[in-house]
């Protein structure tokens, strides 16, 4: 019997000395639901003042909020975030007070990671932002700049088919001069945050960029080279269709250029574009050698009354 009291009384004796790390446990648990419930109240409340939901709802990025009780809401998740995350930061000192370093130990270490992380985080959100910002506020200028100048009056240099208004050229400089800005300020966030992949990505983006750049470039100059000498052939000879083949033939050529020059499947385009090529002088070969024979010698005849009629002026 002695020896069971005494068991016994260890066994309180043990209680009792740990009962001072349960309470100091609960305690940190008492503030931290506490501060917890505070920050989640000051987010909610603070966001639904500043109307951030109603924004995001106007930029269609959230739905309206018709059917949704009051803790659904983009608002309530980020409280309810704020909430689990102040509960997280103090669990550390409620493993502590139980003596289970082995539990807190972990956690310390990854609250210490996110914690030198997220400096990074923030300033790559914040450089994301105001890259945006700018790259949009610069792109609308170009834009208005543009309009001011009546460029779009050239825009049928740049357009093909039936619709002659699809390309907009101060509309489409001003998005180009957004994007490219914008892509550099967000492989500057990548940078920011210096992950060896993102870091990667980063790079290949900008040394990709000049191929796309003179993409472009290319692109743009078939489609106003093609224009002009469609509009060149079709004042000279008045012949329309041949003004019309000649056009998409240069643009179907600066098409095969551009997928070139972007390493775009460099052997399939190439093959491609003779492949279409050859059958294109194939078709016309045999179109005004067999079928259209009358139609070219009356075609060849009106161009050559031109040509004279020309020399006389």
């Amino acid at each position: 019997m002695n020896k069971v009291l005494s068991s016994l009384m260890g066994v309180v004796d043990s209680i009792i000395s740990f009962l001072p790390n349960i309470i100091g446990a609960l305690i940190f648990l008492l503030i931290a639901w506490i501060i917890a419930v505070i920050v989640k109240k000051v987010i909610v409340k603070g966001l639904g003042a500043l109307g951030f939901e109603e924004w995001l709802q106007k930029k269609g990025l959230v739905d309206a909020g018709k059917g949704k009780s009051e803790s659904e809401g983009i608002i309530q998740t980020f409280g309810k975030l704020a909430y689990f995350l102040v509960f997280l930061l103090f669990l550390p000192s409620v493993f502590d007070s139980l003596n289970m370093q082995s539990v807190s130990k972990p956690i310390k270490g990854m609250m210490s990671s996110i914690l030198n992380f997220s400096p990074k985080i923030i300033v790559a959100v914040i450089i994301l932002v105001l890259g945006i910002f700018i790259a949009k506020v610069l792109g609308t200028l170009v834009k208005n700049i543009l309009g001011s100048l009546n460029v779009s009056r050239f825009n049928k240099y740049v357009n093909f088919g039936e619709n002659k208004d699809s390309i907009d050229i101060p509309t489409a400089t001003g998005w180009v001069i957004t994007a490219l800005i914008g892509l550099f300020f967000t492989v500057q966030a990548l940078n920011t945050v210096n992950l060896s992949v993102l870091n990667k990505i980063g790079e290949a983006i900008i040394g990709y960029l000049p191929l796309v750049i003179s993409a472009v470039i290319i692109l743009a100059l078939g489609l106003i080279g093609g224009n002009l000498i469609s509009k060149l052939i079709n004042k000279s000879t008045g012949n329309a269709m041949l003004a019309e083949i000649v056009k998409y033939l240069v643009i179907i050529v600066s098409v095969f250029m551009t997928l070139d020059q972007l390493n775009f499947a460099q052997s399939i385009v190439n093959v491609a574009f003779l492949l279409i090529l050859g059958a294109v002088a194939v078709a016309f070969a045999i179109a005004f050698g067999i079928g259209g024979k009358s139609f070219a010698e009356k075609q060849l005849n009106k161009f050559s009354d031109k040509i004279d009629s020309d020399k006389k002026q």
